[in-house]
Formats: structure tokens, sequence, C-alpha cells
């Protein structure tokens, strides 16, 4: 049996209420799964000697999304902010998709991967600074875009927010948009790892090497979790919708910037 790092897991333990923290205000206030955050935080702070791509902090912070996904979609379930119909209309693209770009990025370079996630936020940014008409829900389009969408998001390690809230936004309000995604960023996120680590040996590989670390980091994001996302998604039953606008476009744009030199640095 491994020695077991007591020194180690604090330090992933803070580390995982730092990205918890932020992670569920974002999840609550934008419905991402906070993988725009987890994916930039284990990149920069887990001890990890492999130099072999993303794969393992990408795969670390789809864990960290469905800790995530589920405190925040329960938080927007009980407010009445998800739309079911929505739902069943994205999963069965989002979890297929979502499986086979986790399963991509072990082949895939990290500069393409920072600069996939600082290229998302840039035009998420520039769709909240519009405001599209609210229309019928559009089965055929939802079929259509959800299987990119979870390729996406399982290539970068995301919950699929920021795609999805920008999609959904043209059909129902935004509050319904951000807690239908929340539920389908959960699903999704849960269904790629589940199926990743069944078919695929070279994970359990990668995960040994930092097994202490990320137990500690997925803890330290679950104790924070429940009320970082709660919180947050009862903002929307106070906030104008104009205000959570800017606001998120803000944010959006801070990440987009920051990601974008990380991918420089790196």
């Amino acid at each position: 049996m491994p020695e077991i790092d007591a020194g180690l897991m604090i330090y992933g333990m803070l580390v995982g209420i730092g990205a918890g923290l932020i992670g569920g205000l974002l999840a609550g206030i934008a419905g991402i799964g906070g993988g725009l955050i987890y994916v930039p935080l284990f990149y920069a702070f887990m001890p990890t000697h492999n130099s072999e791509g993303m794969a393992l902090f990408i795969f670390a912070s789809m864990v960290a999304v469905v800790a995530t996904g589920f405190f925040s979609a329960r938080a927007h379930f009980r407010l009445g902010h998800v739309d079911s119909r929505a739902v069943v209309y994205l999963l069965p693209g989002l979890v297929i998709g979502a499986s086979l770009g986790l399963w991509s990025t072990l082949q895939m370079p990290q500069l393409w991967v920072l600069l996939g996630l600082a290229s998302l936020n840039a035009w998420v940014a520039f769709d909240y600074g519009r405001q599209p008409q609210v229309r019928p829900a559009q089965s055929h389009l939802m079929h259509l875009l959800s299987g990119p969408i979870g390729y996406v998001s399982g290539l970068l390690g995301i919950g699929g927010g920021t795609m999805l809230v920008p999609l959904l936004r043209r059909f129902v309000h935004l509050r319904q948009a951000v807690g239908t995604s929340a539920m389908c960023g959960l699903i999704m996120a849960l269904g790629s790892v589940l199926l990743n680590l069944t078919l695929e040996p070279d994970w359990l590989g990668l995960l040994q090497t930092e097994w202490q670390f990320l137990v500690a980091a997925w803890a330290g994001i679950v104790l924070v979790l429940p009320y970082a996302s709660s919180w947050s998604a009862r903002l929307h039953d106070r906030v104008d919708e104009l205000l959570m606008r800017v606001v998120l476009k803000t944010i959006f744009i801070s990440l987009s910037f920051a990601l974008l030199v990380a991918a420089l640095l790196s």
C-alpha cells in the first residue's frame, strides 16, 4: 500500500476549496460546470510529473464538473429553472460527444486546449452582449448541435455551459437556460467519465500518479460547492437580467485573457 503524504493531501484540499468556491459561484451564476476554472487550476497547481499533454488535468476537471453540476443542478431544479424537454433533446448527443472528446485528450497537445478555452470564453463574452429573441424550442437544432457541443466539452474538460447557455437562450429565458445547462452538464460529465474509465485502461495509469492530490482536491471542491452554487443560483431571482449579462460578459472576457496568456506562456 503506498504511503500517504499528509502535506500533499492538505495542499490538494486547499487547492480544491479555492477551486470549488470559484467554480461553484460561476456554476450558479452562469450555468457552467466549472471546467473553465478547474482545468487552469489543475494545470497550474497539480504537482504532476506527467508531460504528455493535458489529459490528466482535463479528466480531473471532468470529475470535478460532476460534483459542481450536481449541486448547481439541484439548486436550479428546486428553483424551477430546469426545462426538462430541452434536457431530453440534448442529452444523447452530449453524452456521446463528451465521451469521445474526453478520450481524444490522450493525444491532444496542451497549447491547443488552452487556446480552445480562451477562444470559447471570448465568443461567449461577445454573445452575452446581445439580446436574442426567445423562440419556441426547436428540437432539430438541439439534436444537431448537442454532439459537437458534447465533443468540445469533453475535449476541453468543461461542463458545456459556455456553449449550452447561449444556445438555450434562443428558446428559454436566461434563468431556465442556466438551470437547464447545469442539469445537462451534470449528466454529460458523469456519463463521459464512466464510459472512459470503463473502456480506456490508460486513464487508470494516469490517475495513479497523482491520486492523493486529486482525491483531496475533489474533496475540497465538494466541501464548499453546496454553499457557493446555492447562493449564486438564488441571485437569478433577485438580480436584473441585464445586470447579470454585464457581469457574465466581464467574467468571460477576463477568463479569455488569462487563458490566452497561459497558452502563450506554455
